[in-house]
This record gives C-alpha cells, structure tokens and sequence, in this order.
C-alpha cells in the first residue's frame, strides 16, 4: 500500500471517529491533508470505494487479533484479550457506532460481519466450556446456560460504544468496560477459579475476588 493510501485511510478513519461516516465527505479528507480531492479519487473513486478498503484493513487487522485468541487462555489472558478487542473498537469507534447504517448500505459488509459476530460468540462459548474442563468455572446451571452467557457477553462488548455514546460517559474507560465484561462472568467461577484470579496479579477482577471474600 502506498504512503499516500495509507495517510488518506488512517485520516479518514479519525475524521470518522470524530463526525461519525455519513458527516465526513471526500474533500474534507483531502483538506485535513492538504491535498486535492483528485489525488483521493486516485486512489478511491468514490467514498464507498475508501470504506470497502478500510473494512477489508480492519479485516486483516483483526485476524492478526483473532489468531492470537484462538487458543483457550487462562482467566487473565481472557482479561487481556478483552483489552485487546477494546482497543481495536476504539481504534475504528465510528464503525461500531455507525454499525446499522453501514450494514444497511454495504450488504457485503453485513453478511461478512454476521458470519464474524456469529463466530465470535461460538469461540466464547468454547471458552466457558474449556474453563468447565479446567476446573475454573462452575458447570453448567442449567441447560443453554452459558449459551446464553455467550451471546450476552458479546453482545455488551459490540454495542458498549453505542451505550457509552447514549449515556455521555467516556468511552476511553478500558477499566470499567473490563470490569463490566468480566463480571457477566465472575458468578460462575469455581474456587480454583477465584485462586487463578488472584495469583494473576494483575487483574481487574481484584476488587471483585475481595469482596467476594
């Protein structure tokens, strides 16, 4: 990818997160770089053209992040990981805001981000699963338990934006969005669970594991 591409995507993806897609033209991008509007249109002829190339950017960005997840963790790596997708939605805050609008105008975009969300609540689901074999979460309550867990938990990760936005508070918050992820989860560990916690070290769960106490 060229320089000039690249500077022309990574402007668009901050003018994007500040004014939301549908707010930011073309010859805005152009003018935040001090370049004309036909050296953008060199690139991407039009602005649906700029967002099919910063989705398929996210796309291989995120696999790079997938890969590094699909192994079963421990409960703080979990944690990290949490972290690690968070900071990806933040990196591109305006695709999980404007992520309706977007799926309606781009029914390429929509199908591949069903297959992914789809995905994505399978691999939690695995995990809980992996964590019942390791000993570190309760066993099921009853069944469809931790399906339901599966689909809740990344459901409040896709869409926590969207609630941050609605409520006015800072989305920037790594902290509580972890404290929040981890807590749909927390219920079910067993003892073992609660001591893997705790000899982490490092984890957001620390308060939570006291209280517990």
């Amino acid at each position: 990818m060229s320089d000039t591409k690249h500077q022309i995507m990574e402007t668009a993806v901050r003018l994007f997160n500040e004014s939301g897609f549908k707010n930011i033209a073309l010859s805005q991008i152009a003018s935040e770089l001090g370049i004309s509007k036909g050296n953008i249109t060199y690139h991407f002829n039009k602005k649906d053209d700029l967002m099919l190339g910063i989705v398929r950017a996210m796309d291989e960005e995120l696999e790079v992040v997938i890969r590094h997840s699909k192994s079963f963790p421990s409960l703080n790596d979990i944690i990290e990981q949490t972290n690690i997708f968070y900071h990806f939605q933040l990196k591109y805050k305006f695709f999980y805001l404007d992520i309706l609008e977007i799926l309606r105008d781009y029914p390429e975009i929509a199908e591949a981000h069903k297959e992914y969300s789809l995905s994505s609540i399978q691999h939690i689901r695995a995990s809980f699963d992996y964590c019942v074999g390791r000993g570190v979460f309760l066993p099921e309550p009853f069944p469809g338990a931790y399906d339901n867990l599966a689909h809740t938990a990344w459901m409040k990760g896709a869409f926590w934006l969207v609630q941050m936005e609605v409520l006015q508070k800072d989305c920037k918050d790594i902290e509580t969005f972890t404290n929040s992820m981890a807590s749909l989860w927390y219920p079910f560990l067993t003892e073992e669970g609660w001591k893997e916690i705790k000899a982490s070290g490092k984890t957001a769960l620390e308060s939570t594991s006291s209280a517990k106490e």
